[in-house]
């Protein structure tokens, strides 16, 4: 399994805050209609349901994140199907202070060791940039 984590972001909310805006995803729709057009410009189509986020890719297809695990104020995790490989993510809370909380993304990706020479290096740098715009998406919408 090869782990990818964004830089941790600061945001001035309580953890439970945050993770009452975040847990269900089906708010993320009015909350990124309020997003400036070069944010939401970057999101493309992705929708959200309750329980998934789903992600059009032009290389991938569709790929749809649905939520495996919910503990409050403090992680939500996803697991991806339709993906070429199992892939799993998680956003993850940690409060610093009673009104700061740091969030942080991780992506994991478990690509057979056979194949991981063939398509390793080209979906490495795809899976760093996605784990960062992820965290700037949760960032991004919390803020709202």
């Amino acid at each position: 399994m090869t782990s990818y984590t964004s830089q941790p972001k600061e945001v001035d909310m309580p953890a439970s805050a945050i993770y009452a805006r975040i847990s269900d995803f089906s708010k993320f729709e009015d909350l990124v209609a309020k997003l400036p057009e070069e944010v939401r410009s970057q999101l493309g189509e992705v929708k959200f349901t309750t329980d998934t986020i789903v992600i059009p890719h032009n290389m991938l297809g569709q790929i749809t994140l649905r939520v495996s695990e919910r503990v409050p104020d403090k992680r939500i995790a996803l697991q991806a199907e339709n993906a070429p490989v199992p892939m799993f993510m998680a956003i993850n809370l940690e409060a610093k202070a009673p009104e700061l909380t740091e969030v942080q993304t991780a992506i994991d990706v478990d690509i057979p060791a056979m194949l991981k020479p063939m398509i390793g290096p080209k979906i490495e740098p795809m899976l760093k940039q996605s784990v960062e715009k992820f965290g700037e998406m949760i960032a991004n919408i919390v803020k709202i």
